[in-house]
């Protein structure tokens, strides 16, 4: 080989093993970025604990006899008012838009 080729040789094969080590060192990077993003994102949709009664918990207190009827009727009555009052101050999901056929909406 002539001399001149060892050098060259030499220089893209530093070369191809540097720009190797970037994209690995970029691969891992980016891995690792995905997996905290992914963790951060699942921490924020926990629920940091049961808050209250959920409908169902009602229903099943009032089988067992653990609640009388009134009590029931109460708390259901309760909770109803309080989601409809969630849900009413909630922006419309379609954006003032409707369905095709669909009747006009009452509040307008």
């Amino acid at each position: 080989m002539p001399p001149t080729v060892i050098p060259t040789t030499l220089a893209q094969t530093a070369s191809i093993l540097g720009w190797s080590a970037v994209l690995i060192i970029f691969l891992i990077g980016a891995f690792m970025a995905v997996m905290w993003l992914r963790r951060w994102i699942k921490e924020d949709d926990a629920p940091a604990g049961k808050i209250g009664f959920s409908l169902t918990d009602l229903r099943e207190l009032h089988r067992r006899g653990e609640m009388s009827d009134e009590e029931f009727e109460r708390a259901r009555a309760k909770m109803t008012a309080s989601a409809k009052a969630v849900t009413a101050n909630m922006p419309d999901p379609a954006g003032g838009r409707r369905a095709p056929g669909a009747p006009p909406r009452a509040d307008r």
